[in-house]
């Protein structure tokens, strides 16, 4: 700045006011020591206020528990009503939805109501009995609609409002946190929750469960009748058709297995008897001592063909011993012309047995054979029917097949309401606090405030030393000189 003042030799003269420099470290040092009482008065007053806030804020504790998540479940069941077992991608998903179960009104409900947190003060402050505050918050907006003031539900809210539930990064954990005024609370609710969260997920398996038997339950009343109706359709059309079966075979087909297997039989036996009559009727001119076939011995005959060898000899015997023309020979070959007729008559009597055996055989042959072609007849008529009976019994087997499907599911849903198979426990109980977590410890506190009222005093010690700088700047005299002089802002 410049003025034109006192003129020198008849002309002006300028003088310049000089640029003062910044306040160098002794000024700032001067300053400061001259304000120290600020500085003091600074400090003083912000450790007091901080501690006056310290014992004013009510404190409050934090506690929490760790829940695992695990996306595959148990498996109870091979028939798992929800089966849980995750995709690739799926997991995370799984575990977010878990989170905002715990968040849900069901789950935080059951803690309200299980803790009686309707009745505590700090979930439920009670209605102020001044006038002018209930006025204040109506006009306000601030006091809740009549519908809107049930204790349950501005208990939940304020439980809302202290409990975090958070899922760290890339883990299936979840960090359940409450905060509260009293450390054994906290740790008391944040189990609860815990406990309420299981609760809630067995009972919403069990809810499916029931409902899946209750379906399935009604659902079996309208296939038991589709069975019961599908077997009336079998049981008339064989009545109607005479398909009678036993041990699961049609009576005419067991029928024609078993005249197969007679008319077998009988044949062999019509073949035996007629061998027999053969050899018979070719022994009946043989001699009376000749050697009879094993199939046509019989008791008799062999008594009297031993008694016709044996007086044989006799006979024989004797001619040697007293020649043939003896007396006693002839009453010798009496006997055995006697032993002769009745060894005849036997031959006589077996033919004759052979030959009635063998039309018995003959005649069963035949009607066996009838029989057969009469069942064939039967059996063929029987094949044409047994085409719709068959189309009948599978639609009966199908319908047994899914109604025995749904009885079976129907009783694994009934034990399966009382099953639990989700994969979720807890990993880290909750326990009451040992510090608070609100408001910060006085050793945190503390030195930041005495570090903001050291810089707040300063400021205002430096402030006050410059006002007095310039104050005294302006007071002090001016110097002149030739032809400039400096004029102190």
């Amino acid at each position: 700045m410049f003025e034109f003042g006192n003129n020198i030799r008849g002309e002006p003269v300028m003088a310049a006011a000089p640029v003062r420099p910044g306040p160098d470290a002794k000024v700032l040092l001067r300053r400061l020591r001259q304000g120290f009482g600020f500085i003091v008065l600074s400090v003083l007053f912000m450790v007091t206020l901080a501690v006056a806030v310290l014992t004013i804020l009510p404190p409050r504790y934090t506690s929490g528990i760790q829940i695992l998540v695990d996306p595959a479940d148990l498996r109870v069941l091979d028939n798992d009503i929800s089966n849980r077992t995750p995709q690739a991608d799926s997991g995370v998903s799984l575990a977010e939805s878990q989170v905002r179960v715990i968040q849900s009104d069901n789950v935080l409900r059951r803690v309200v109501r299980k803790l009686d947190l309707a009745d505590d003060d700090e979930f439920l402050r009670p209605p102020s009995a001044s006038p002018l505050i209930n006025g204040i918050k109506q006009v306000l907006g601030m006091e809740p609609p009549p519908g809107g003031r049930d204790p349950v539900n501005l208990a939940l809210d304020a439980l809302r409002l202290k409990t975090t539930v958070r899922r760290p990064e890339r883990t299936f954990v979840i960090d359940v946190i409450v905060e509260t005024q009293d450390p054994e609370k906290s740790a008391r609710i944040a189990n609860a929750i815990g406990d309420a969260f299981f609760a809630e997920e067995a009972a919403a398996r069990t809810d499916v469960a029931r409902r899946a038997s209750e379906s399935l339950t009604g659902r079996l009343a309208t296939l038991r009748q589709g069975v019961e109706e599908a077997e009336r359709k079998v049981v008339r059309y064989r009545q109607d058709n005479k398909l009678v079966s036993t041990s699961g075979r049609l009576l005419s087909d067991q029928q024609l297995g078993d005249l197969n297997q007679q008319l077998v039989t009988a044949s062999i036996r019509a073949a035996e008897a007629r061998e027999r009559l053969g050899q018979a009727k070719r022994m009946r001119a043989g001699e009376a001592g000749t050697a009879l076939p094993e199939m046509l011995q019989s008791t008799e005959m062999q008594n009297l063909r031993q008694q016709y060898a044996t007086l044989s000899r006799n006979t024989a015997e004797l001619a040697t011993r007293l020649g043939e023309r003896h007396p006693a020979m002839a009453e010798q070959y009496a006997q055995q012309r006697d032993l002769q007729r009745l060894i005849q008559r036997e031959k006589e009597r077996i033919i004759d047995n052979s030959q009635k055996d063998y039309d018995r055989s003959a005649a069963s042959e035949t009607a066996i054979r009838k029989s057969l072609e009469a069942a064939k007849v039967e059996t063929a008529a029987n094949d044409r029917a047994n085409v719709g009976l068959r189309e009948l019994e599978r639609e009966l087997e199908s319908r047994k097949a899914v109604y025995e499907t749904f009885l079976r599911r129907s009783r694994e849903t009934n034990e399966q309401e009382r099953l639990n198979n989700a994969n979720v426990r807890v990993i880290s109980s909750a326990t009451p606090a040992r510090v608070r977590s609100w408001p910060p410890s006085p050793k945190v506190v503390l030195p930041l405030v005495l570090g903001l009222g050291l810089m707040v005093g300063a400021g205002i010690a430096l402030l006050l030393g410059a006002g007095r700088d310039r104050r005294r700047s302006k007071t002090a005299p001016v110097p002149h000189g030739r032809s400039f002089r400096a004029i102190d802002a």
